[in-house]
């Protein structure tokens, strides 16, 4: 079942329809969805599909030449001296009708013939863009595609003609592909980042606590490993970036803790948190309209790293002896915390689609509040192009909403000054008290989203 990836398969059929030579690059983080999206597209188009491993140049021209010859029905009789001899093959193969040729993982293809990318850089400038082919880069390394393919300092910087970067699923598509309850469902938006491979693997005929249980609290579990593997994939070391996330994990969240905690100087924590970022792993934020960078603070952004590290990682020696039944009753507490943290990103996603305010700013506020004469916060803060503000509170929790959190919200929301209009939304995993429903009805400016609003049109 193939789900969601409308607006992917359209871009990638149109290019593919072009008469001209394409040259697309498809990126995104490991798991996503990468291959499937592409696959799907190429239905129908005479396609080279060559999926990349580590090894020899020598092997890796075989392996070229046995795929082209399987899908183009060539025979066994080709063989190829190099990587151009190859591409100027195909590049004949395409003079006269389209062929789509798909270097899948390519990053392992440019580790294995490391003229790769100027080779390619020198055909698409004098052979390719008489064809009709059309060339599809495809890989999972992160850093490898943002910048030996897309960067300025790239041979092949300025050539691609269409650029596809995959993100994670909302949670309409969670909804879709997990088949679980409403609730279930932003569980496990909140556990896999929206990964569509992550999803697949949870059960929707389960108890949530038997998914996690099975997934991550036995060592055959498939995402026991699954955050190692990654770094392993990604990073040569990734001792010290563990040390930092499983850190993090516990609640540290600025440099000079981070320093302090892991025993590194803060320029090499920053090196690292940097790197971190740039695998989509980490973020950092500032308390909404704050300016002063020194008040940053970093979480992890990645919903599969933040569960792992936050309940997972710390107890995965007892999980390697089979005990866990203290885990579980741990995960009963600390999972509705975890989830509310993640709730809140999908709350803001859901406000910025359906809120009608052409947002120039979005994020929490945090602060000493002078009212209160305690430090308070607002979860979610965003400012439109007409200065317009919304404010919202997102309460993943057993009880339903009532006055009390929505005068709250009004009170807080007194710390950021605006003369414009303001709107105030609600989210509930529970529902709303009659009062405020009734008093909802009242104000215009008030909104109240329950749970299965949030999923169902998210």
């Amino acid at each position: 079942m193939f789900i969601g990836r409308v607006e992917e398969i359209e871009e990638l059929r149109k290019a593919f329809d072009s008469p001209s030579f394409e040259f697309i690059v498809v990126s995104g983080r490991r798991r996503i969805g990468k291959t499937t999206l592409i696959s799907k597209a190429c239905e129908g188009y005479r396609t080279v599909f060559h999926l990349s491993v580590i090894t020899t140049e020598a092997k890796s021209l075989a392996d070229l030449a046995k795929n082209t010859a399987l899908s183009l029905n060539e025979g066994d009789g080709i063989s190829f001296t190099s990587f151009e001899a190859y591409l100027d093959y195909l590049a004949l193969k395409a003079r006269d009708e389209s062929l789509v040729l798909v270097l899948d993982e390519f990053p392992f293809l440019a580790q294995s013939i490391p003229e790769a990318i100027g080779i390619l850089q020198r055909c698409i400038d004098l052979k390719f863009k008489s064809t009709h082919l059309k060339l599809v880069l495809c890989g999972s390394s992160v850093s490898f595609m943002e910048h030996q393919v897309l960067g300025q300092k790239s041979p092949l910087y300025g050539r691609r003609t269409v650029q596809i970067h995959l993100r994670a699923f909302g949670l309409r598509q969670t909804k879709q592909l997990f088949g679980g309850s409403d609730e279930d469902t932003v569980i496990v938006q909140a556990i896999t980042g929206g990964v569509p491979l992550y999803i697949s693997y949870f059960d929707p005929r389960l108890a949530m606590n038997e998914n996690i249980r099975n997934l991550f609290l036995r060592t055959g579990g498939l995402l026991f490993n699954e955050p190692m593997t990654i770094m392993n994939m990604e990073m040569g070391d990734p001792r010290v970036a563990f040390n930092l996330l499983e850190i993090i994990g516990n609640g540290v969240n600025k440099v000079s803790e981070l320093s302090d905690k892991s025993g590194l100087s803060a320029p090499n924590v920053s090196y690292h948190l940097a790197m971190l970022q740039e695998l989509g792993l980490v973020d950092k934020k500032l308390p909404f309209s704050e300016t002063n960078r020194k008040k940053s603070i970093w979480f992890i952004s990645d919903g599969l790293f933040a569960f792992y590290f936050s309940c997972i990682y710390p107890f995965r020696s007892l999980i390697e002896r089979g005990i866990i039944g203290g885990i579980e009753e741990m995960l009963k507490e600390s999972l509705p915390r975890f989830v509310g943290r993640q709730f809140e990103r999908m709350c803001a996603d859901y406000l910025l689609r359906s809120s009608g305010l052409l947002a120039t700013a979005i994020g929490s506020w945090w602060g000493w509040d002078p009212r209160t004469r305690r430090e308070e916060e607002i979860d979610i803060v965003a400012k439109g192009l007409d200065g317009e503000m919304a404010f919202a509170e997102c309460k993943f929790t057993n009880d339903k909403v009532g006055n009390v959190v929505y005068d709250t919200l009004l009170e807080r929301s007194k710390n950021i000054p605006s003369t414009k209009a303001r709107q105030y939304w609600l989210f509930s995993r529970t529902g709303f008290e009659g009062g405020l429903v009734e008093r909802a009805g009242k104000e215009p400016g008030l909104t109240l989203i329950e749970l299965r609003q949030l999923v169902n049109q998210s």
